[in-house]
């Protein structure tokens, strides 16, 4: 195994699956509520949108839908095959909004506390987009 510094998200993504199976359904749905709220407050969230650079609104959105059309097409095999999970949620910048949903995720009470020290471990706890509805 690679040492954690060298490990990229997919090699992250894949430890994490793979040391919590269980818990593959609770992040499915922190996942699939994301992209609901996101595309709920789709224009709330384009006109306070304040992020620059990288991180446009576009680029995000694009981010949510491509999330929600995993979550759609492969529902079935996604709580049961962690390498269909891994492949479609943290390859590329996909990961990015993988890693938004499981470090908001970690903040909440319904998060195992174990899974929440190996997210924190693993992608850390600093929320590293701001995103408001207005």
């Amino acid at each position: 195994m690679k040492e954690l510094s060298k490990m990229d998200n997919l090699d992250k993504g894949k430890l994490l699956v793979g040391l919590f199976p269980k818990e593959l359904e609770n992040l499915l749905q922190c996942i699939e509520k994301q992209c609901k709220y996101f595309l709920q407050q789709e224009q709330a969230f384009r006109k306070g949108w304040t992020q620059g650079g990288f991180f446009t609104a576009d680029f995000w959105y694009m981010l949510v839908r491509e999330a929600d059309k995993s979550v759609s097409e492969f529902q079935s095999e996604l709580n049961k095959r962690s390498n269909r999970f891994t492949d479609q949620f943290f390859d590329g910048y996909n990961a990015l909004f993988t890693l938004y949903c499981f470090i908001e995720y970690a903040d909440t009470p319904e998060c195992n506390r174990l899974l929440r020290q190996a997210i924190q471990l693993f992608f850390g706890n600093e929320k590293f987009l701001s995103i408001t509805a207005i």
